[in-house]
């Protein structure tokens, strides 16, 4: 074993001997893969031995790696470039996504130069906490299995901002890579890197010859530079380094010879060209056939899968703009589109004469239909009721999934039931109510007082130790505090949190904060919902698919009651008779107050009427409506009277659908 040893050994020094000479006698530099043929032979492919070359030369004193990836003797090195900082570390880095505080670092890759030497290296994997989406698997070969062993970031932290210290990053498009570092980092509480840096992307543009913002494989591709793989962190930081030694030579060519110089170089503004690629892109697996006869109008969509199960329903103001911009989406670069526009085998499109019309639609279609790709609107069973049992002697605070016809008093329905148990759990907290399940309607309910009491959390009714006036004075403050009518509640709460600051109880003043910000939301949620139920009977009337037509939509008790197409030749007295109809029925109907169902569809309704209010299209109906001159008033508005402002542009603020009203509202 001993000899073998020496043997192998012996074979390197020759090898490097042999490397040593050939770099001598070429002038002091070499190419890697020169040097890979002349030491090894010129037969096979030169990536095979590069590993073995850089084992047997990487540390030795007469043979070095420049960052140019030519091997030279380190006189040589340190003569070339001699004005350019010769200490720096090159970064590169992988992720889930685009956003830096939405998505995570997946992979980090760091190469240290130091002289213009190749030195220490720095590669790990990192745990995102989170699904890896298939694009991202697909374009980096890393999988939710190669990650779940790797450290946290946070884990890391320390080693990799002691790796980099106070040294020049370089990098290709680095502002991406410290975007994600210094998100990664403050997530971690650490500080974030204000290294000085050098961006290879708006560089090249300036300096190279044709080059205008390309991709790193291009880059490479124009400056003869073979690429062992791609969208890995540390190949892509050995291909950065190349780079940045092919283009020091050009820019010492264009008299830029101090860092300063390349990065003033770099920070002129260079347009970024519309991307075209197909890899990695809505494009490269969606016909487009599916945009064959979309109009450009509102609408609502339906992606059909290959078993013709509808899998995703979305609106527009423009259906064909809609479509069109699935595109250019980045394939699974959201868990909304992880996987979406790989399963569409058909769209099917319907058209609407106002966006309002499109997301009442597309609520109706998602409960409808429940499609997969639809986060929102699709579990109303989920949603909870507040209740106030206030026929009890000592009224509870509780979560309930519906709303029984009894003497109690009810909040909600919530769509997120988290929210409504914060809340829930911040009233009890602050007003100190009983929690127990006590009927106390018999004498067992009575005297055998629970922990609660012990920690001060209830004022101990089963004991005889509570007022009665007290408690029914405090649920009463409870109930104007749901609807937002107890500032002095609000003020102790904030009491409570400053006080948990003062005494430096983070833990629990973050957790009132964070109820506290629950809380508000449910408070606004429920507002609505009583604003809309307090709202009197009115028609909206907006223009119709045909130009020429309008649309009365019936609004009762702030719901959807009916709903009516007007042509323009229809007889006024059919139309009479219809809306008629649906008028005397709504009267005779009982109210069935705002149940898990009609919940979206009110929050829908009433979001636009508050945007709009006191807009001609909005017209409010006393018990005895004049359906003549409504139907003359409809007919006599314009599009442009009824469209005035963008109005349905407003109504949308997010950017898209009825869905994103849930999502605002996600928290109540």
């Amino acid at each position: 074993m001993v000899a073998e040893q020496e043997s192998g050994a012996a074979g390197y020094a020759e090898l490097r001997q042999r490397a040593t000479l050939y770099v001598r006698e070429s002038g002091g530099a070499v190419p890697e893969d020169r040097l890979i043929a002349h030491v090894f032979g010129g037969g096979g492919n030169p990536a095979l031995w590069r590993p073995l070359l850089r084992q047997i030369l990487t540390g030795h004193e007469d043979i070095v790696l420049r960052s140019d990836g030519c091997w030279s003797d380190p006189t040589n090195t340190l003569q070339r470039n001699a004005e350019f900082p010769t200490d720096y570390v090159v970064l590169d880095v992988e992720t889930t996504g685009l956003k830096p505080y939405r998505q995570r670092v997946i992979e980090i890759g760091a190469i240290r130069y130091a002289g213009g030497v190749r030195g220490a290296v720095y590669s790990t994997l990192i745990n995102p906490e989170r699904h890896l989406p298939a694009y991202i698997s697909q374009l980096t070969g890393i999988d939710d299995t190669m990650l779940s062993d790797a450290p946290l970031f946070q884990q890391v932290a320390d080693e990799l901002v002691s790796f980099i210290g106070d040294s020049l990053i370089v990098g290709y498009n680095i502002g991406f890579d410290l975007g994600f570092i210094n998100a990664e980092l403050k997530r971690a509480g650490a500080i974030s890197l204000l290294n000085d840096s050098l961006d290879l992307l708006p560089l090249a543009s300036q300096i190279l010859t044709g080059i205008r913002r390309p991709g790193l494989d291009g880059l490479c591709r124009a400056l003869a530079i073979e690429q062992r793989e791609r969208h890995r962190a540390m190949a892509d930081a050995e291909a950065t380094a190349l780079v940045l030694g092919k283009m020091l030579d050009v820019a010492q060519e264009r008299g830029l010879r101090s860092i300063e110089a390349l990065q003033r170089a770099a920070a002129v503004y260079v347009p970024t060209p519309k991307r075209r690629e197909s890899v990695g892109r809505g494009r490269a697996v969606l016909d487009r056939s599916h945009l064959d006869g979309v109009p450009s109008s509102p609408g609502v969509y339906l992606m059909h899968d290959a078993r013709d199960r509808v899998i995703y329903v979305g609106k527009a103001k423009n259906l064909r703009n809609r479509l069109a911009s699935y595109y250019s989406q980045p394939l699974g670069y959201t868990r909304k589109m992880d996987g979406l526009l790989e399963s569409i085998q058909r769209i099917e499109t319907i058209q609407t004469g106002s966006e309002l019309e499109a997301l009442l639609l597309e609520s109706q279609l998602i409960l409808r239909f429940q499609p997969q790709f639809n986060r929102q609107l699709r579990n109303t069973e989920s949603y909870r009721y507040i209740k106030i049992d206030i026929a009890n002697p000592w009224p509870r605070v509780t979560l309930t999934r519906g709303r029984n016809p009894d003497d109690a008093i009810y909040f909600g329905p919530f769509r997120v039931a988290r929210a409504a148990k914060a809340a829930v759990e911040l009233v009890n907290d602050t007003f100190k109510l009983r929690t127990c399940p006590r009927s106390f309607k018999t004498s067992r309910s009575y005297g055998k007082p629970c922990l609660q009491l012990s920690l001060g959390k209830c004022p101990g009714p089963c004991v005889g130790a509570a007022d009665r006036d007290d408690y029914r004075r405090t649920i009463h403050d409870v109930i104007g505090f749901l609807r937002g009518e107890q500032n002095e509640a609000i003020d102790l709460i904030q009491r409570q949190l400053a006080d948990a600051a003062e005494h430096l109880d983070f833990e629990r003043a973050a957790r009132l904060r964070d109820r506290m910000r629950r809380v508000r939301q449910l408070i606004l949620s429920q507002q609505i919902l009583d604003d809309a139920a307090g709202r009197g009977n009115l028609v909206i009337v907006t223009p119709g698919v045909d130009p020429a037509a309008r649309e009365l939509l019936l609004v009762v008790r702030g719901r959807l009651w009916a709903q009516f197409v007007v042509e323009p030749l229809d007889p006024t007295a059919s139309v009479v008779a219809r809306i008629e109809r649906a008028w005397q029925r709504a009267k005779t109907y009982p109210d069935p107050g705002v149940d898990h169902d009609s919940l979206d569809q009110v929050h829908i309704l009433e979001r636009w009427l508050r945007k709009h209010d006191g807009h001609p299209a909005i017209v409010a109906l006393d018990d005895e409506p004049d359906w003549l001159d409504l139907i003359a008033y409809a007919r006599a508005r314009t599009t442009e009277e009824l469209t005035r402002d963008r109005l349905d542009d407003a109504v949308d603020e997010s950017g898209g659908s009825a869905e994103s009203f849930a999502e605002r509202d996600a928290v109540c």
